[in-house]
């Protein structure tokens, strides 16, 4: 597909039409790739939150790790809606999805909304078995008394412990 249609299909996100932007949103999942991926992610900060929804919505389906931090950014977003998409997505990517929602948490803990969506995030990613024991430790935290102290503190010794067994030879 060449770009001036890319381009449509991307202003067609922000159709008042839902039927178009459903259309629109199926081709670009449907053609996907690094350049789709970046003009979503693109879309991710528009001040209309159909449009965000629509491209966090993309971005799920897509589920390229290049999109792993925009995602964690947009489960601190105003709209419910797309925090929740946004989890979902950041879910999907598996473990590059888990690094980057730690490092967003031992930032954005303080943040009630980003910790909701965090924990579903979270709750999705012990289901599918990423991480389970790491990952429940910092669903422990979020759970926990005081998660505002407690949930950066368990999100920065997942991450390490995690990076630390990256670095050990297989």
């Amino acid at each position: 597909m060449n770009h001036s249609n890319t381009s449509l299909l991307l202003k067609q996100l922000e159709s008042q039409d839902g039927v178009q932007r459903t259309r629109a949103r199926e081709k670009l999942v449907a053609i996907s790739g690094p350049d789709i991926t970046r003009a979503l992610i693109g879309k991710l900060i528009s001040p209309r939150a159909q449009v965000r929804w629509e491209a966090a919505k993309c971005l799920l389906s897509i589920s390229d790790p290049i999109a792993a931090i925009p995602l964690v950014h947009a489960m601190d977003d105003e709209d419910e809606n797309i925090r929740w998409i946004a989890s979902e997505g950041v879910a999907q990517l598996g473990e590059s999805g888990l690094m980057a929602l730690l490092s967003g948490l031992t930032r954005q803990a303080p943040s009630s909304v980003f910790c909701r969506a965090a924990h579903h995030a979270l709750r999705d990613l012990e289901k599918s078995g990423v991480h389970r024991e790491v990952v429940r430790h910092v669903i422990q935290a979020i759970e926990g008394f005081e998660p505002t102290l407690s949930t950066p503190i368990a999100a920065y010794k997942a991450l390490r412990s995690l990076q630390t067994a990256q670095a050990q030879p297989a």
